[in-house]
Formats: C-alpha cells, sequence, structure tokens
C-alpha cells in the first residue's frame, strides 16, 4: 500500500486545486468545453437521455452515483461533478500504476506525471464539471494499461481479448476511441504472430466481446419508449436509435476541409489547444522523451505505442475531424506527458550531472510545472465554471407572466432554465419549450426573450405557426410575446402617445414600461426611441435607447392603424440616483444629427 502513497498525496493536491472551481451553478458557459454541461446535469439527475452518440453506460452508472449522493443531501448540480472526479480519480490510478509500471517502479516519478496531466486544462475542466470525458479517460487508461503491461505467456490470447471487451465499452461510450486502434494493434502484433493459425476463432471472438460493449444502447431504446421526461431525438424508434449509435447529427464535423484555408485554421485551432493545454515547451519536451525512449530496448515496445496513439489522434483531429474534441486532444496529450517521464528518465543517464541533482531536478521541475498550470488554468476554468450566463437567464425567465409558454432555443440557455425548473423546482410558473416542439399545436402568446430572433427571426416563426399574423410586444425587460393578433383601441389618438407609462424597479434593475397608441395612420418607420435616465441636477446619467420599439424587432411600419403595443427600455447602467426618466422619438437628420419629435417625462418613485 506505501507504494500508492504518492498518488493518494498528489490526488488530495489535486483535489484541494480543483475544489474552488467547481460548478455549483446551472451552466451557462457556451465554451466548446462547456456546450452539453448543462444537459448532462439534468441527465444525470433524471435517467434521461441525452445527445447523441447517447453514452448510455455512462448516463446508466452516473444516475445510479448521483442518486446515492443526492441521497446523502448532495445538491444535485454538485452530484454530476463528484461522479466526474470518481471517475477521474480512478483514471489517474490507473495511469499512476502504469507510469510506475514503466519506470521501473520511481513513485514520485509517476504521481508528479499524473499530477501534471490532471492540471492540464481539456482534463481538469472535466473534473469540475458534469461531463463524459474523465469517464472515457478511464477506459483509455485501462487500454493503455493492459496494451503496455508485460505479461508472460506470449502465446495467449488473453491481451487480444480484453483489449476488445473494453475497446468495445470505450468505443461505445465515445467514437473518438477508434484512434486508439492503430496503437492498440501494434500492442498485440506479436499475439497475432504467435496465434495466427487460430486467428479467425481470436478474430471472432475479439468482434464478440467488443459488439458487448453496445448493449447498454437498449437503455436509449426503453427510455425513448417509455416517455422519459429528457429524451433526446427518437431513440424509442430503430431508426432513431440508429442515428444515436452512429452520431448522425456529427457528421458534419468529420471529413476533409472544404479548402486549404479552412483547414489551415482547423490545424492552428488545434495546435494552440495543444500548447495551451501543456505549452509549447511542454510539447517538445514530450516529443523528445518519446524518441529518446523508443531508442532504448527497455522501453522502444511502449513508447513506439504512445507515440502511435498520440500521432494518429493529431492526425485524425488535424485532418478528418473539423472542430475541436476533448477526447482526441487528451489523446493527444496524454502519451506525451509519459513522453515527459521518459525524459526524466533520459536526464537520469546524464553522467556529467551528479547523481542527486539528475534523481531530484526532473521531480522538482514537474512540481514546478504543476504548480504553473495551477496559477495559468484557474482563471480560466472558472470563467468557465462561474459563468453566470445561465443564472441571468434563469432571472430574466423568471419575470415571465404566470402561466405563460417561454421558448428557449436548444442550448446552453434551455438547459440552465431547465436544470432550474427540474432540479431546484423553480420557474413553476411557466411552461419552458425549445425549438424543437411541435409550434402548430401552440397557442398565442409564445413568451421569448428578445436575442431570439437572431437565429429564429419572424420567417422562422411564421413556417412552424399555423396563426394569421405575427405581432410582437414586450411582457418583461428583454422578453418579447408572440400574439396571433393586434391589440387595437377603440379611442383615436391624433399621434402617437404613450396611453400608459410607469418606472419600474426590479430587483436592482430600473425600466420604463410604456403601451404605445398608433393614430389612425402610423408613425414613420424611421423612428427611434430615446429614454434616458436624468439626476436631480439634469445630468444624463442612464439611457436605454432603442432603434424600433421591441428591442428593435417591431419597427413602426409593421404598426396597425389604433394599434397599442407595450413596450420596455431597460436602463442601463442603473443607478441609484436617477429622479426622471425622460423619453420621445426621434430621428436622424441629413447632416448626422438627430431630431426629437415627442417628448414625455415621468418621475422615478421607487427605490433600487
Amino acid at each position: 500500500m506505501k507504494n500508492w502513497t504518492p498518488y493518494f498525496i498528489i490526488l488530495i493536491i489535486a483535489t484541494a486545486i480543483f475544489a474552488p472551481t467547481v460548478q455549483t451553478i446551472p451552466n451557462g458557459s457556451s465554451h466548446y468545453l462547456m456546450i452539453d454541461v448543462g444537459e448532462m446535469q439534468i441527465v444525470l439527475n433524471n435517467w434521461g437521455t441525452p445527445h447523441a452518440t447517447g453514452y448510455p453506460l455512462y448516463v446508466m452508472t452516473g444516475n445510479i452515483l448521483t442518486g446515492i449522493f443526492t441521497a446523502f443531501g448532495i445538491a444535485p448540480l454538485i452530484a454530476p461533478v463528484i461522479v466526474s472526479w470518481l471517475w477521474g480519480a480512478l483514471m489517474l490510478a490507473v495511469l499512476y500504476w502504469l507510469a510506475r509500471h514503466l519506470n521501473g517502479g520511481r513513485d514520485w516519478l509517476a504521481a508528479l506525471i499524473v499530477l501534471v496531466f490532471a492540471l492540464t486544462r481539456s482534463l481538469w475542466i472535466h473534473f469540475v464539471v458534469a461531463e463524459i470525458y474523465t469517464f472515457a479517460l478511464m477506459f483509455h487508461a485501462l487500454l493503455l494499461a493492459v496494451a503496455l503491461s508485460r505479461i508472460k505467456d506470449a502465446t495467449s490470447p488473453a491481451r487480444i481479448y480484453w483489449l476488445a471487451f473494453l475497446g468495445g465499452l470505450a468505443v461505445a461510450h465515445h467514437r473518438a476511441t477508434i484512434v486508439m486502434i492503430p496503437a492498440l494493434l501494434i500492442a498485440v502484433w506479436p499475439h497475432f504472430r504467435q496465434q495466427w493459425r487460430n486467428l479467425p476463432r481470436i478474430t471472432a471472438a475479439s468482434l464478440a466481446l467488443g459488439v458487448l460493449g453496445f448493449l447498454p444502447y437498449a437503455y436509449l431504446y426503453v427510455r425513448g419508449r417509455s416517455g422519459a421526461d429528457w429524451v433526446y431525438g427518437q431513440p424509442g424508434t430503430l431508426s432513431g436509435l440508429w442515428d444515436e449509435i452512429i452520431g448522425r447529427e456529427a457528421e458534419r464535423f468529420i471529413g476533409l476541409a472544404p479548402s486549404f484555408d479552412a483547414f489551415w485554421s482547423h490545424v492552428v485551432d488545434v495546435n494552440m489547444t495543444l500548447i495551451r493545454d501543456i505549452t509549447l515547451p511542454g510539447i517538445v519536451i514530450g516529443v523528445v522523451g518519446l524518441l529518446w525512449a523508443i531508442r532504448q530496448t527497455e522501453h522502444r515496445r511502449p513508447a513506439v505505442i504512445l507515440a502511435a496513439l498520440s500521432l494518429v489522434a493529431y492526425l485524425f483531429h488535424a485532418i478528418l475531424y473539423r472542430d475541436v474534441l476533448s477526447a482526441l486532444i487528451l489523446l493527444v496529450t496524454l502519451p506525451l506527458i509519459f513522453g515527459w517521464m521518459y525524459s526524466a528518465l533520459a536526464l537520469r543517464e546524464i553522467a556529467a550531472i551528479p547523481a542527486r541533482a539528475r534523481r531530484a531536478a526532473p521531480l522538482i521541475a514537474l512540481a514546478a510545472i504543476s504548480a504553473y498550470l495551477a496559477v495559468y488554468n484557474t482563471p480560466f476554468i472558472h470563467s468557465l465554471t462561474g459563468d453566470q450566463t445561465g443564472v441571468q437567464t434563469i432571472a430574466q425567465v423568471n419575470r415571465a407572466p404566470e402561466n405563460s409558454t417561454v421558448m428557449l432555443a436548444w442550448g446552453t440557455r434551455y438547459f440552465a432554465a431547465s436544470a432550474e425548473q427540474i432540479l431546484r423546482g423553480g420557474l413553476s410558473h411557466i411552461t419552458l419549450i425549445d425549438d424543437k416542439v411541435d409550434y402548430a399545436a401552440l397557442s398565442a402568446p409564445i413568451i421569448t426573450p428578445e436575442y431570439t430572433f437572431f437565429n429564429q427571426p419572424l420567417t422562422w416563426w411564421r413556417d412552424r405557426l399555423t396563426w394569421d399574423g405575427l405581432y410582437l410586444s414586450a411582457v418583461a425587460p428583454h422578453l418579447v410575446a408572440i400574439h396571433d393578433a393586434p391589440r387595437l383601441s377603440d379611442a383615436p389618438v391624433p399621434t402617437i402617445t404613450p396611453v400608459s407609462a410607469s418606472a419600474v424597479c426590479d430587483d436592482g434593475l430600473i425600466y420604463l414600461d410604456v403601451v404605445w397608441q398608433a393614430p389612425a395612420t402610423p408613425p414613420p418607420p424611421d423612428l427611434s426611441i430615446f429614454v434616458h435616465g436624468v439626476a436631480a441636477d439634469g445630468e444624463l446619467i442612464a439611457q436605454g435607447d432603442q432603434f424600433a420599439p421591441v428591442y428593435g424587432w417591431r419597427p413602426f411600419s409593421t404598426w396597425q392603424p389604433h394599434e397599442q403595443v407595450r413596450d420596455i427600455y431597460p436602463l442601463s447602467p442603473t443607478p441609484d440616483t436617477v429622479q426622471t426618466i425622460r423619453y420621445g422619438l426621434y430621428r436622424g437628420t441629413p447632416d448626422g444629427g438627430f431630431e426629437n419629435v415627442h417628448e414625455f417625462e415621468i418621475e422615478v418613485t421607487c427605490d433600487l
């Protein structure tokens, strides 16, 4: 057990470094490392099915563990992070054993190599969020451990069978494991040569063992058929299940780049990701270490296998996968970390350096690199896990009217609001939908944030709704209601008029709530709205101008005669010294200036 003491020490150190960056809120970050985290926060708590390829083994084991953790009082948003940490701790344990196995039992060298790897950016983040990658890496580490371990009976097909079984589980979990096949074939090539007469039997048995890894996909089919609360796609049908298994929606990322410029831009992105993970000197040291090990009889076999893994993963990522994918990045960096270990072993053989320095220098260097990575990566990791976009989305949607239907497009904001509903019991006053539902069955109004119309413009809504017309109005700060008919007034007005107006203070936000009414002839389309927050001395201290009503999405050219349109203008910033809100309509002048057409004023009587 004493041989494992260094591992437990570095695990405690890594966990202490990770702890301040653990995600404890509904995810709001749309960074490529975080884009699916919000979905996993939900799926690991409600036995749902996530996006393709479905990750059924991860989901089943994750739900069991999450259920255990929440039963002991751990918050539903934090329990999935502990699941990630647990798989990561097991993965690091396998890598520690493997590093000791390859370096002749040097405990602290193995432990520090593992610590450096844990603190790289692409791995660290997956210890502190709900994601699939520490689970995937656990299988990858096990595959390497089986491939690189020494066996007494070279004629036994046991290594082949273990690799087939673990490889099936790993590929079924994440298809990026396929890039490990060339390296693993190198590992078992001597066994194939020894067993060439039995090759058909071994191949058939290996395929059967590999296929076992896909049996958990029955989970997706069962949950799809049973009408689970959170089901992605249509896994309850055979065609939908097949789409999940092959990851059809990811096909757009696979293949050659359409042009050399696109190819080169992607290569730069991949290279920069690797450099940010282990630094340019780190890449050089890793490559040099692997090359040195290949020249040494004692280390040649594992070094060739590791180098092949890193090279194939890099080439596939750079040439055939047109997005940045953590599963591939980690398969490039993991062998390079072992290259650092080999560089440390090479240093020990330089006779010109005193023996004590040869032993101590690599350990000191690795400890220093770990400290550097901890300091360098903490702000970045914290910026992702502490991203307030999800929290802000929840606060925004919480202002929607009672019993309203709120649409958020599928993605991080929708995941955050869903997590608030499903895991924390909030937003119970609304029905939350995404952009994939059957819109023909919906009735007016539908509430959505104003930014929705950038990706889902009115033409998108007209294609899906069966209404005769679409009429927009504001219902809360940055929330827009889509109605099927205009709101018309029987009382005519001579010009565009605010028939009601109020200054509202709500949770640190101050905004002007106005209902405008158009005359018989709607106002010219080139009018914009000014909203000024004014201090007691008349100084302009806050603004909420809009170039057209309803956050720019309802220009006057779309108004009906006598139509009333509610509009809301948040003032930004919102100092508590605002005494008066002056607002009205203006137009641009030929000389580049502005001309006020109508002016109004309202006192602010509420306190922020």
